[in-house]
C-alpha cells in the first residue's frame, strides 16, 4: 500500500493530554494515511489512551520502545517506522489547527526542491505584543536551503523552525539518524544538514497551538546550560558542514561564532553570579572553559 502523508507523535508519560492531541488530528481536513504513536517507555497508560482513538485513523501504528531512548532516540524509531512520502513529526499535547496537514502537503507538492516545511506557532508565552503568543516570521514561501541557513540559523542559539515539521522521506535518506550527542536539539541539528542540500518551505500561518503542561522527560539542569552548550556544539558541527570547502569563510564565520558564543556564556555567567546561583554558575564555568578564554 502507498502511503502519502504519516505522522509520527513523539511521546513520554503524557496520557493526560494526549486525547486533546489526538482529537485535533482525528479533526484535520486532511487526514493522515498513517499515524504512528512512539511511546517511550511510559508508565501512565498511554497505550490504553492511544487506543480509545484507533477507530478514528485510515491506520494508527502503536510503537512502545524496548527502553527508554530519550527524544532522539524516540524521533529516531518513529521516523524509522513512517511509510509515508512525507513524513510530519508532532509533539505530543500540543494541537494543531484543521487546516494543518493539509497546507503542509500543499507547500511540500507545490515546492518539489523543498526538504521540509514549517510554520507559525499560537501559545507562546514570550511572544511580546503578540496577541494569543502567536509567532509568524517575514519568510518566503520557499527559500533556498543555503540562504536559509545563512539568515534564519547560522550563528542563532534559538531556532525559528520550531521542533515540528513535515519531511521528505527522501530528504531525510541520507541524513537519519537525529544525533543524539545534541539532545533536545538534534531536530534543529537536522533541519540545518536537511539546508545543505535541500530548499525551505513556510506557511505564515499559527497551525500549532503550543502546550505548556511539564513534560516528565524535560528534567534540564540549571538554568538550561546543557541546553545551550549543546546548541553551541551544534552550530560549530554546521559550520564546519556548510563552510568546509570555502577556508577563509570558515575561519570568518568560526571567529563570529566564538564571538557570539564567549557573549552570551559571559552574559549568563554573570546572571549566575547575580542570583547566587554557585552551582549553576560552576557548571557554567566548567562547560565554557574550552573556549572562552580561548585567545584564538
Amino acid at each position: 500500500m502507498s502511503l502519502k502523508v504519516s505522522v509520527c507523535l513523539t511521546t513520554y508519560n503524557r496520557a493526560a493530554q494526549l486525547d486533546r492531541t489526538l482529537e485535533s488530528l482525528a479533526a484535520q481536513e486532511r487526514l493522515p494515511d498513517e499515524l504512528i504513536v512512539s511511546d517511550d517507555c511510559s508508565t501512565d497508560g498511554t497505550r490504553e489512551a492511544v487506543a480509545r482513538w484507533k477507530d478514528r485513523f485510515p491506520l494508527l501504528r502503536y510503537h512502545r520502545n524496548a527502553r527508554n531512548l530519550n527524544m532522539p532516540g524516540n524521533l529516531n524509531a518513529a521516523v524509522g517506522l513512517a511509510q509515508g512520502e512525507y513524513i510530519a513529526n508532532l509533539h505530543d499535547a500540543d494541537t494543531f489547527h484543521p487546516t494543518l496537514l493539509g497546507k503542509w502537503e500543499k507547500a511540500l507538492d507545490s515546492h518539489p526542491t523543498a526538504g521540509f516545511v514549517f510554520c507559525g506557532i499560537r501559545g507562546w508565552p514570550n511572544a511580546g505584543e503578540s496577541e494569543d503568543g502567536v509567532i509568524l516570521h517575514d519568510v518566503a514561501p520557499l527559500t533556498t536551503g543555503r540562504q536559509f541557513f545563512e539568515t534564519r540559523l547560522l550563528h542563532r542559539l534559538s531556532s525559528i523552525v520550531w521542533g515540528t515539521v513535515m519531511a521528505r522521506r527522501s530528504a531525510y535518506a541520507s541524513l537519519l539518524p537525529f544525533d543524539a550527542a545534541f539532545g533536545f536539539v538534534s531536530d534543529v541539528d537536522m533541519w540545518m544538514r536537511m539546508c545543505l542540500g535541500h530548499d525551505v518551505a513556510y506557511v505564515r500561518e499559527p497551525l500549532i497551538i503550543l502546550d505548556h503542561s511539564p513534560s516528565a522527560e524535560r528534567k534540564l539542569d540549571s538554568f538550561n546550560w546543557r541546553w545551550l552548550d549543546n546548541a553551541r556544539r551544534m552550530q560549530v558541527a554546521n559550520i564546519r558542514r556548510f563552510f568546509e570547502g570555502e577556508p577563509d569563510r570558515l575561519r570568518r564565520e568560526m571567529a563570529s561564532h566564538r564571538r557570539i558564543a564567549r557573549r552570551e556564556y559571559a552574559r549568563r555567567l554573570l546572571g549566575r553570579l547575580w542570583h547566587g546561583d554557585w552551582t549553576g554558575l560552576r557548571r557554567g564555568i566548567g562547560l565554557s572553559r574550552g573556549f572562552l578564554w580561548s585567545v584564538r
